[in-house]
Protein backbone atom coordinates (compact mmCIF):
# COMPACT_ATOMS: atom_id res chain seq x y z
CA UNK A 1 0.00 0.00 0.00
CA UNK A 2 1.14 3.57 -0.70
CA UNK A 3 3.15 5.09 2.14
CA UNK A 4 2.95 8.79 2.97
CA UNK A 5 5.93 11.14 3.14
CA UNK A 6 5.42 11.36 6.92
CA UNK A 7 5.65 7.58 7.26
CA UNK A 8 8.85 7.52 5.20
CA UNK A 9 10.44 10.29 7.27
CA UNK A 10 9.55 8.77 10.64
CA UNK A 11 10.86 5.36 9.59
CA UNK A 12 14.17 7.01 8.61
CA UNK A 13 14.82 8.96 11.82
CA UNK A 14 17.13 6.19 13.10
CA UNK A 15 19.77 7.52 10.68
CA UNK A 16 20.28 10.55 12.97
CA UNK A 17 21.77 8.28 15.66
CA UNK A 18 24.77 7.67 13.40
CA UNK A 19 25.80 11.31 13.90
CA UNK A 20 26.05 10.93 17.70
CA UNK A 21 29.67 10.24 18.84
CA UNK A 22 30.16 7.03 20.88
CA UNK A 23 26.63 5.85 20.04
CA UNK A 24 26.80 5.92 16.24
CA UNK A 25 26.29 2.16 15.92
CA UNK A 26 23.11 2.04 18.01
CA UNK A 27 20.93 3.00 15.06
CA UNK A 28 21.96 -0.24 13.35
CA UNK A 29 21.32 -2.17 16.56
CA UNK A 30 17.82 -0.68 16.68
CA UNK A 31 16.91 -1.24 13.04
CA UNK A 32 18.51 -4.68 12.93
CA UNK A 33 16.51 -5.86 15.92
CA UNK A 34 13.27 -4.20 14.78
CA UNK A 35 13.31 -5.88 11.38
CA UNK A 36 15.08 -9.09 12.48
CA UNK A 37 18.15 -8.41 10.31
CA UNK A 38 21.16 -10.00 12.02
CA UNK A 39 23.59 -8.41 9.56
CA UNK A 40 22.53 -4.84 10.46
CA UNK A 41 22.52 -5.69 14.15
CA UNK A 42 26.07 -7.12 14.01
CA UNK A 43 27.21 -4.15 11.95
CA UNK A 44 26.03 -1.77 14.67
CA UNK A 45 27.96 -3.67 17.34
CA UNK A 46 31.06 -3.63 15.10
CA UNK A 47 30.92 0.18 14.90
CA UNK A 48 30.69 0.41 18.70
CA UNK A 49 33.41 -2.14 19.50
CA UNK A 50 36.55 0.05 18.95
CA UNK A 51 35.20 2.80 21.21
CA UNK A 52 34.25 0.32 23.92
CA UNK A 53 37.70 -1.29 23.80
CA UNK A 54 39.27 2.18 23.85
CA UNK A 55 37.44 3.04 27.07
CA UNK A 56 38.26 -0.29 28.69
CA UNK A 57 41.99 0.08 27.90
CA UNK A 58 42.15 3.80 28.70
CA UNK A 59 45.04 3.49 31.22
CA UNK A 60 47.18 1.90 28.48
CA UNK A 61 47.50 4.64 25.85
CA UNK A 62 49.43 2.44 23.42
CA UNK A 63 46.32 0.27 23.10
CA UNK A 64 43.50 2.77 23.64
CA UNK A 65 44.79 5.39 21.15
CA UNK A 66 44.56 3.10 18.09
CA UNK A 67 41.15 1.93 19.31
CA UNK A 68 39.84 5.50 19.40
CA UNK A 69 41.29 6.14 15.94
CA UNK A 70 39.52 3.05 14.60
CA UNK A 71 36.37 4.16 16.42
CA UNK A 72 36.48 7.58 14.74
CA UNK A 73 36.88 5.99 11.32
CA UNK A 74 34.07 3.55 12.13
CA UNK A 75 31.77 6.43 13.06
CA UNK A 76 32.37 8.03 9.65
CA UNK A 77 31.69 4.76 7.88
CA UNK A 78 28.52 4.25 9.93
CA UNK A 79 27.11 7.57 8.68
CA UNK A 80 27.57 6.57 5.04
CA UNK A 81 26.30 3.05 5.68
CA UNK A 82 23.20 4.29 7.54
CA UNK A 83 22.04 6.14 4.42
CA UNK A 84 22.70 3.07 2.28
CA UNK A 85 20.83 0.76 4.65
CA UNK A 86 17.93 3.18 4.99
CA UNK A 87 17.59 3.42 1.22
CA UNK A 88 17.32 -0.38 1.01
CA UNK A 89 14.93 -0.45 3.98
CA UNK A 90 12.58 2.17 2.52
CA UNK A 91 12.54 0.30 -0.78
CA UNK A 92 11.56 -2.92 1.01
CA UNK A 93 8.85 -1.15 3.03
CA UNK A 94 7.41 0.44 -0.12
CA UNK A 95 7.13 -3.00 -1.73
CA UNK A 96 5.70 -4.74 1.31
CA UNK A 97 2.14 -5.26 2.53
CA UNK A 98 3.02 -3.96 5.98
CA UNK A 99 0.34 -1.58 7.26
CA UNK A 100 2.13 1.22 9.07
CA UNK A 101 0.96 2.23 12.49
CA UNK A 102 -1.00 5.44 12.92
CA UNK A 103 0.46 8.66 14.33
CA UNK A 104 -1.23 8.08 17.70
CA UNK A 105 0.23 4.57 17.87
CA UNK A 106 3.69 5.94 17.01
CA UNK A 107 3.43 8.57 19.75
CA UNK A 108 2.28 5.95 22.28
CA UNK A 109 5.18 3.72 21.26
CA UNK A 110 7.69 6.56 21.77
CA UNK A 111 6.24 7.46 25.17
CA UNK A 112 6.31 3.82 26.28
CA UNK A 113 9.95 3.55 25.20
CA UNK A 114 11.27 6.61 27.07
CA UNK A 115 12.59 4.32 29.81
CA UNK A 116 15.44 3.41 27.41
CA UNK A 117 16.99 6.84 28.08
CA UNK A 118 17.79 5.71 31.63
CA UNK A 119 20.23 3.18 30.15
CA UNK A 120 22.40 6.04 28.87
CA UNK A 121 22.99 7.37 32.40
CA UNK A 122 26.16 5.92 34.01
CA UNK A 123 25.61 4.43 37.50
CA UNK A 124 21.88 4.05 36.76
CA UNK A 125 21.99 2.32 33.36
CA UNK A 126 20.43 -0.88 34.69
CA UNK A 127 17.41 0.81 36.25
CA UNK A 128 15.64 1.16 32.92
CA UNK A 129 15.40 -2.62 32.57
CA UNK A 130 14.46 -2.91 36.24
CA UNK A 131 11.55 -0.53 35.57
CA UNK A 132 10.52 -2.33 32.38
CA UNK A 133 10.75 -5.71 34.10
CA UNK A 134 8.47 -4.48 36.91
CA UNK A 135 5.85 -2.92 34.61
CA UNK A 136 5.80 -5.62 31.89
CA UNK A 137 6.03 -7.73 34.17
CA UNK A 138 9.06 -9.77 33.14
CA UNK A 139 11.28 -11.19 35.88
CA UNK A 140 14.15 -11.82 33.44
CA UNK A 141 14.43 -8.13 32.49
CA UNK A 142 14.15 -7.14 36.15
CA UNK A 143 17.05 -9.40 37.18
CA UNK A 144 19.07 -8.36 34.15
CA UNK A 145 18.77 -4.71 35.14
CA UNK A 146 19.97 -5.49 38.68
CA UNK A 147 22.96 -7.38 37.21
CA UNK A 148 24.06 -4.27 35.29
CA UNK A 149 24.03 -2.26 38.54
CA UNK A 150 26.14 -4.70 40.61
CA UNK A 151 29.59 -3.63 39.23
CA UNK A 152 28.86 0.02 40.05
CA UNK A 153 27.83 -0.92 43.59
CA UNK A 154 30.95 -3.07 44.11
CA UNK A 155 33.18 -0.30 42.73
CA UNK A 156 31.67 2.33 45.05
CA UNK A 157 31.76 0.06 48.11
CA UNK A 158 35.31 -1.10 47.35
CA UNK A 159 36.96 2.03 48.70
CA UNK A 160 40.45 1.16 49.85
CA UNK A 161 40.68 -1.87 47.57
CA UNK A 162 42.09 -0.31 44.42
CA UNK A 163 42.37 -3.56 42.49
CA UNK A 164 38.77 -4.52 43.25
CA UNK A 165 37.52 -1.06 42.31
CA UNK A 166 39.49 -1.10 39.05
CA UNK A 167 38.06 -4.46 37.96
CA UNK A 168 34.54 -3.48 39.08
CA UNK A 169 34.55 -0.20 37.17
CA UNK A 170 35.99 -1.90 34.08
CA UNK A 171 33.11 -4.38 34.22
CA UNK A 172 30.68 -1.52 34.87
CA UNK A 173 31.80 0.28 31.69
CA UNK A 174 31.36 -2.90 29.67
CA UNK A 175 27.95 -3.57 31.24
CA UNK A 176 27.01 0.06 30.54
CA UNK A 177 27.18 -0.51 26.78
CA UNK A 178 25.62 -3.95 27.03
CA UNK A 179 22.68 -2.51 28.96
CA UNK A 180 22.13 0.08 26.22
CA UNK A 181 22.12 -2.62 23.54
CA UNK A 182 19.75 -4.77 25.56
CA UNK A 183 17.40 -1.88 26.33
CA UNK A 184 17.09 -1.08 22.64
CA UNK A 185 16.43 -4.75 21.89
CA UNK A 186 13.72 -4.99 24.55
CA UNK A 187 12.10 -1.70 23.47
CA UNK A 188 11.95 -2.78 19.80
CA UNK A 189 10.82 -6.31 20.56
CA UNK A 190 7.47 -6.84 18.81
CA UNK A 191 4.58 -7.01 21.25
CA UNK A 192 2.14 -9.91 20.97
CA UNK A 193 -0.53 -8.57 18.65
CA UNK A 194 -3.27 -10.55 20.36
CA UNK A 195 -3.49 -7.62 22.78
CA UNK A 196 -5.16 -5.69 19.94
CA UNK A 197 -7.46 -8.43 18.66
CA UNK A 198 -10.56 -6.99 20.28
CA UNK A 199 -10.05 -3.64 18.54
CA UNK A 200 -9.60 -5.41 15.19
CA UNK A 201 -12.75 -7.46 15.71
CA UNK A 202 -14.76 -4.37 16.66
CA UNK A 203 -13.62 -2.54 13.53
CA UNK A 204 -14.65 -5.48 11.36
CA UNK A 205 -18.04 -5.74 13.06
CA UNK A 206 -18.59 -2.02 12.49
CA UNK A 207 -18.89 -2.82 8.78
CA UNK A 208 -21.62 -5.39 9.39
CA UNK A 209 -25.27 -4.64 10.10
CA UNK A 210 -26.26 -5.60 13.64
CA UNK A 211 -28.88 -8.04 12.35
CA UNK A 212 -26.41 -9.62 9.92
CA UNK A 213 -23.70 -10.88 12.27
CA UNK A 214 -23.42 -13.29 15.13
CA UNK A 215 -21.74 -11.95 18.22
CA UNK A 216 -18.13 -13.09 18.31
CA UNK A 217 -16.75 -13.70 21.77
CA UNK A 218 -13.18 -12.46 22.07
CA UNK A 219 -11.14 -14.52 24.46
CA UNK A 220 -7.53 -14.57 25.54
CA UNK A 221 -6.29 -17.59 23.64
CA UNK A 222 -3.31 -19.43 24.99
CA UNK A 223 -0.30 -19.67 22.72
CA UNK A 224 -0.13 -23.39 22.16
CA UNK A 225 -0.28 -25.91 19.34
CA UNK A 226 -3.40 -27.64 18.15
CA UNK A 227 -3.03 -31.00 16.48
CA UNK A 228 -6.15 -30.46 14.34
CA UNK A 229 -6.32 -27.59 11.86
CA UNK A 230 -5.32 -24.05 12.85
CA UNK A 231 -3.27 -23.67 16.03
CA UNK A 232 -5.27 -22.24 18.91
CA UNK A 233 -3.30 -18.99 19.00
CA UNK A 234 -4.56 -18.16 15.49
CA UNK A 235 -8.17 -19.35 15.87
CA UNK A 236 -9.16 -15.69 16.26
CA UNK A 237 -7.91 -14.89 12.76
CA UNK A 238 -9.63 -17.91 11.26
CA UNK A 239 -12.95 -16.63 12.69
CA UNK A 240 -12.37 -13.14 11.32
CA UNK A 241 -11.41 -14.43 7.86
CA UNK A 242 -14.54 -16.61 7.81
CA UNK A 243 -16.71 -13.63 8.80
CA UNK A 244 -15.22 -11.35 6.15
CA UNK A 245 -15.55 -14.10 3.53
CA UNK A 246 -19.23 -14.41 4.46
CA UNK A 247 -20.11 -10.73 4.22
CA UNK A 248 -18.00 -9.68 1.18
CA UNK A 249 -20.31 -11.23 -1.49
CA UNK A 250 -23.28 -9.35 0.02
CA UNK A 251 -21.38 -6.05 -0.04
CA UNK A 252 -20.22 -6.68 -3.60
CA UNK A 253 -23.71 -7.64 -4.79
CA UNK A 254 -25.25 -4.55 -3.16
CA UNK A 255 -22.70 -2.24 -4.81
CA UNK A 256 -23.20 -3.82 -8.24
CA UNK A 257 -26.99 -3.48 -7.98
CA UNK A 258 -26.61 0.22 -7.19
CA UNK A 259 -24.19 0.70 -10.09
CA UNK A 260 -26.69 -0.93 -12.45
CA UNK A 261 -29.46 1.38 -11.21
CA UNK A 262 -27.26 4.47 -11.51
CA UNK A 263 -25.50 3.56 -14.76
CA UNK A 264 -27.59 1.07 -16.69
CA UNK A 265 -25.58 -1.19 -19.00
CA UNK A 266 -24.22 -1.01 -21.66
CA UNK A 267 -23.06 2.50 -20.71
CA UNK A 268 -19.26 2.92 -20.76
CA UNK A 269 -19.43 4.28 -17.22
CA UNK A 270 -21.06 1.05 -16.07
CA UNK A 271 -18.29 -1.05 -17.63
CA UNK A 272 -15.64 1.12 -16.07
CA UNK A 273 -17.12 0.89 -12.56
CA UNK A 274 -17.75 -2.84 -12.96
CA UNK A 275 -14.03 -3.35 -13.72
CA UNK A 276 -13.16 -1.53 -10.49
CA UNK A 277 -15.45 -3.83 -8.48
CA UNK A 278 -13.99 -6.84 -10.32
CA UNK A 279 -10.49 -5.70 -9.34
CA UNK A 280 -11.57 -5.43 -5.72
CA UNK A 281 -13.04 -8.95 -5.99
CA UNK A 282 -9.75 -10.36 -7.27
CA UNK A 283 -7.68 -8.49 -4.65
CA UNK A 284 -9.98 -9.47 -1.81
CA UNK A 285 -9.88 -13.19 -2.54
CA UNK A 286 -6.13 -13.24 -3.26
CA UNK A 287 -5.51 -11.65 0.15
CA UNK A 288 -8.06 -13.95 1.80
CA UNK A 289 -6.52 -17.08 0.28
CA UNK A 290 -3.05 -15.89 1.29
CA UNK A 291 -4.34 -15.50 4.86
CA UNK A 292 -5.83 -18.99 4.86
CA UNK A 293 -2.54 -20.40 3.51
CA UNK A 294 -0.62 -18.78 6.36
CA UNK A 295 -3.04 -20.28 8.87
CA UNK A 296 -2.77 -23.71 7.28
CA UNK A 297 1.04 -23.72 7.18
CA UNK A 298 1.64 -22.28 10.67
CA UNK A 299 2.60 -25.00 13.15
CA UNK A 300 3.59 -22.75 16.07
CA UNK A 301 3.00 -19.24 17.34
CA UNK A 302 5.11 -16.37 15.97
CA UNK A 303 4.61 -12.62 16.39
CA UNK A 304 5.82 -12.08 12.81
CA UNK A 305 3.23 -14.51 11.46
CA UNK A 306 0.54 -12.83 13.54
CA UNK A 307 1.70 -9.44 12.28
CA UNK A 308 1.15 -10.63 8.70
CA UNK A 309 -2.28 -12.08 9.58
CA UNK A 310 -3.22 -8.75 11.16
CA UNK A 311 -2.16 -6.91 7.98
CA UNK A 312 -4.27 -9.26 5.86
CA UNK A 313 -7.30 -8.53 8.03
CA UNK A 314 -6.76 -4.78 7.76
CA UNK A 315 -6.47 -4.95 3.97
CA UNK A 316 -9.59 -7.11 3.65
CA UNK A 317 -11.54 -4.83 5.95
CA UNK A 318 -10.39 -1.73 4.03
CA UNK A 319 -11.73 -3.24 0.78
CA UNK A 320 -15.13 -3.86 2.40
CA UNK A 321 -15.14 -0.33 3.85
CA UNK A 322 -14.38 0.96 0.34
CA UNK A 323 -17.40 -0.88 -1.06
CA UNK A 324 -19.56 0.54 1.74
CA UNK A 325 -18.40 4.05 0.96
CA UNK A 326 -19.14 3.59 -2.74
CA UNK A 327 -22.59 2.14 -2.00
CA UNK A 328 -23.41 5.02 0.33
CA UNK A 329 -22.47 7.63 -2.26
CA UNK A 330 -24.44 5.81 -4.97
CA UNK A 331 -27.55 5.75 -2.75
CA UNK A 332 -27.29 9.51 -2.18
CA UNK A 333 -26.53 10.16 -5.84
CA UNK A 334 -29.01 7.82 -7.52
CA UNK A 335 -31.71 10.46 -7.91
CA UNK A 336 -29.30 13.14 -9.18
CA UNK A 337 -28.70 11.92 -12.72
CA UNK A 338 -26.56 14.10 -15.00
CA UNK A 339 -25.45 16.48 -12.26
CA UNK A 340 -22.10 17.55 -10.89
CA UNK A 341 -22.39 14.82 -8.28
CA UNK A 342 -20.95 12.39 -10.85
CA UNK A 343 -17.54 13.92 -10.15
CA UNK A 344 -17.67 12.81 -6.54
CA UNK A 345 -18.52 9.25 -7.53
CA UNK A 346 -15.73 9.29 -10.14
CA UNK A 347 -13.25 10.39 -7.50
CA UNK A 348 -14.43 7.69 -5.10
CA UNK A 349 -14.06 4.96 -7.73
CA UNK A 350 -10.62 6.24 -8.77
CA UNK A 351 -9.50 6.24 -5.16
CA UNK A 352 -10.86 2.75 -4.59
CA UNK A 353 -9.22 1.49 -7.81
CA UNK A 354 -5.81 2.85 -6.79
CA UNK A 355 -6.10 1.29 -3.32
CA UNK A 356 -7.01 -2.19 -4.56
CA UNK A 357 -4.46 -2.24 -7.35
CA UNK A 358 -1.66 -1.03 -5.07
CA UNK A 359 -2.30 -4.06 -2.85
CA UNK A 360 -2.41 -6.56 -5.70
CA UNK A 361 0.75 -5.07 -7.21
CA UNK A 362 2.76 -6.26 -4.20
CA UNK A 363 1.43 -9.80 -4.26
Amino acid sequence: MTRTIFQKITSSLWVLISFIPFFNGLGFVYIGNKYANAQWFAEGILYELPLILGLLTLPNLTVSTPMFIFGTLASMVSIVRSFMVDYALQKDLDQSNIVETSLDEKIDSIINSLWVLISFIPLFNGLGLVYKGKTAPNKTWYLEGILYEIPWIIGILGIGFSQVRFVAFEAAVLFYFVSIFRSIMVATEPEPLYKYRKAIAEEIKSNIKSNDVKEVKIEEETISENSEGVISAFKFYEKQFNELERIYPKKEKNTMELIEKRFAPPQLTYSRFKRVVDDSHETFYSQLNAGYNILELSTEYSTKVEDELKNKLIVLNSIIKGLDKLAEELVLNISQVDTESDDEIDNLFDEFKRATRSVSAYE
